[in-house]
C-alpha cells in the first residue's frame, strides 16, 4: 500500500499537468478521542471514511478526478474520478470510496460507479437537507442517467425549469438480504416567479428489490422484468412474492417529498427547505405530516464577511402516521422491513440521515434501525477571517425513543458538538485543519476529540 501510494502520487504529478480540468488531492488525518468511540461529528456525513470505533485512528485518502469542461452543453464531455481511503487504528481497513466514469450533452448525464452526493448549504445540514440522501454512508455502484441541472420547460422556460435523475444500484455490502438491488427515481421543478425568488419542489423514490435473503424461507426475491415494474411501480406483489410484499407493497419502498423556498438579497440568500417522509400509503398521503426536517438556511454574499452561513434545523419522525391507539395500526416504521432487515444502510453507515440508529450484530451485518423514532435540533455557523481562515461550528441535540412497537425503557438522549479551523493561505504547500468535537449524553457519557488534517491539491 505504501509503495503503491508513492507511485500514485508520482503518476499524478505527471498526468496533472497533460490535461486540463484534471484535480488531484492528498489527504491525511488523525483522529484522537477520550473514548473507545470517536465523537459523532468527526465521523458522521464524511462519505464512511472514518470508521466510528476508535480512540485513535489515522486516515490517508487519495483522490484524482477528471472534471467536465465548461463547454458541456454544446459537445460530448467526459468525466471520471477514484479515491481509495486507509485507516490504521485498533482495526486497519482499506476501502475504494470513489471509481465512476460518465460522459454528458446537452445537460443530460450518464453516469456509473460510486460517486458523491453534491454538498449542500455549506456542509452544515445534519442529512444535505434531505432525509433520504445524506452523506454519511460511502456510496454503493449504480448506473445513472439524470440531468445535470434545471433544465427549462419549452413555451414557459423563462419561469419553469425541470430536474430529474433515474438509477439503479447494489448492495454489495455484508447484509441480511446479499446484493440487494437499490432503485431510485426523483424528479423536481424549479419556479421562478420574480429574479429574486425561486421556489423548488419534488420528491425522491427509493426501492429496495432483489437480492437473496438470509431467511431461507424468503430466499432469492423476485427479480424478472414483470417483478421489476411492480417494484418501480410501487404496485402489491404478484403470486412469486412473500406473502407480506403480496398483502403490501413489493419490495421495500420509501421516499421523500422536497421542498426549498430561496429569496436573494443584495447581500445574503435565504432558503427555507422541508423534507417529508414516506414508507407507504400512509406517509404518500400525508398521514404523518408532523414528521419532517425543515431548516433554515442564510447564505452571506458580496464581501466575505465574517461569517458566511447560518442554518438551524428541527427534525421530528415522531409520529410515523399513529393515531389514537397504535397498537390497532400499523407504524411506518421509517427505514426499517421486514425482509429487507439492513434497512436504509450501507457498510453498516446510514444512506439517510445520520441520527437514525442501526444495530450492528458482531458479526458486522446491520440488522434492523434501532431507533427511528426521535426529534432533533441543528444549528450551523460557518465563516472566513482574512482569507487565510475558514472556520465552521455546529452544536445538535437528539433524543431518540427506539421504535414504536421496540421502544427505549427511557429516552436516550445526545449532545454532540463540533468546531473547526482551515488554514488556507495562498501560496502555502497545504492546507492545516484542526478541529475538537465532543459529545454528552445519557447515563452521564463523555466523549471529546480532536482531528489534525493535511491536504495538499494540484
Amino acid at each position: 500500500m505504501k509503495y503503491s501510494g508513492l507511485f500514485f502520487i508520482f503518476f499524478v504529478s505527471v498526468v496533472v499537468h497533460a490535461q486540463n480540468g484534471f484535480r488531484v488531492e492528498l489527504q491525511n488525518a488523525t483522529l484522537v478521542s477520550t473514548d473507545s468511540l470517536l465523537p459523532f461529528w468527526h465521523t458522521a456525513n464524511r462519505h464512511g471514511r472514518f470508521e466510528s470505533a476508535h480512540s485513535v485512528l489515522n486516515v490517508t485518502g487519495i483522490s484524482l478526478e477528471q472534471m467536465y469542461l465548461p463547454q458541456t452543453n454544446t459537445r460530448v464531455e467526459y468525466t471520471w474520478g477514484a479515491e481509495v481511503t486507509a485507516g490504521w487504528g485498533e482495526n486497519s481497513y482499506y476501502q475504494v470510496n470513489r471509481a465512476f466514469g460518465g460522459i454528458t450533452f446537452k445537460g443530460w448525464e450518464l453516469k456509473a460507479g460510486m460517486f458523491y452526493e453534491p454538498e449542500k448549504f455549506g456542509g452544515l445540514s445534519v442529512t444535505n437537507g434531505n432525509l433520504t440522501k445524506s452523506r454519511d454512508a460511502r456510496p454503493y455502484p449504480m448506473v445513472q442517467l439524470s440531468t445535470r441541472q434545471f433544465k427549462p420547460v419549452p413555451f414557459v422556460q423563462d419561469v419553469l425549469s425541470f430536474k430529474v435523475e433515474y438509477d439503479e444500484g447494489v448492495l454489495n455490502d455484508d447484509r441480511f438480504v446479499k446484493n440487494a438491488r437499490l432503485h431510485h427515481k426523483s424528479f423536481y421543478l424549479q419556479f421562478v416567479p420574480a429574479p429574486d425568488w425561486k421556489i423548488t419542489g419534488g420528491f425522491e423514490h427509493f426501492v429496495f428489490w432483489g437480492g437473496e435473503s438470509s431467511d431461507k424461507r424468503i430466499g432469492k426475491m423476485p427479480s424478472d422484468f414483470k417483478a421489476y415494474i411492480r417494484y418501480i411501480m410501487g404496485s402489491g406483489g404478484s403470486e412469486e412474492f412473500p406473502q407480506t410484499d403480496q398483502a403490501n407493497k413489493a419490495g421495500n419502498q420509501l421516499g421523500t417529498y422536497q421542498l426549498e423556498v430561496q429569496k436573494s438579497f443584495s447581500k445574503a440568500e435565504v432558503t427555507f427547505f422541508l423534507s417529508h417522509p414516506f414508507e407507504d400509503l400512509s406517509g404518500v398521503n400525508w398521514r404523518n405530516w408532523p414528521d419532517n426536517l425543515a431548516g433554515l438556511h442564510v447564505n452571506f454574499t458580496g464581501d466575505p464577511p465574517l461569517v458566511t452561513g447560518l442554518l438551524y434545523e428541527y427534525i421530528s419522525t415522531w409520529q410515523q402516521s399513529i393515531r389514537g391507539n397504535w397498537d390497532r395500526q400499523e407504524p411506518d416504521n421509517y427505514f426499517n422491513h421486514s425482509i429487507y432487515r439492513s434497512g436504509f444502510t450501507y457498510h453498516g453507515r446510514m444512506l439517510g440521515a445520520p441520527l437514525f440508529l442501526p444495530d450492528i450484530s458482531e458479526e458486522g451485518v446491520v440488522t434492523r434501525i434501532a431507533s427511528n423514532r426521535f426529534f432533533a435540533h441543528n444549528l450551523g455557523i460557518a465563516g472566513r477571517w482574512k482569507a487565510l481562515w475558514k472556520w465552521k461550528g455546529r452544536l445538535t441535540y437528539s433524543e431518540h425513543a427506539g421504535t414504536i412497537r421496540n421502544p427505549f425503557d427511557t429516552s436516550l438522549k445526545q449532545i454532540s458538538g463540533l468546531a473547526e479551523v482551515l488554514y488556507v493561505r495562498p501560496g502555502f504547500p497545504a492546507e492545516i485543519g484542526f478541529s475538537l468535537a465532543a459529545d454528552a449524553g445519557s447515563n452521564n457519557y463523555r466523549n471529546i476529540g480532536a482531528m489534525l488534517s493535511v491536504t495538499k491539491k494540484w
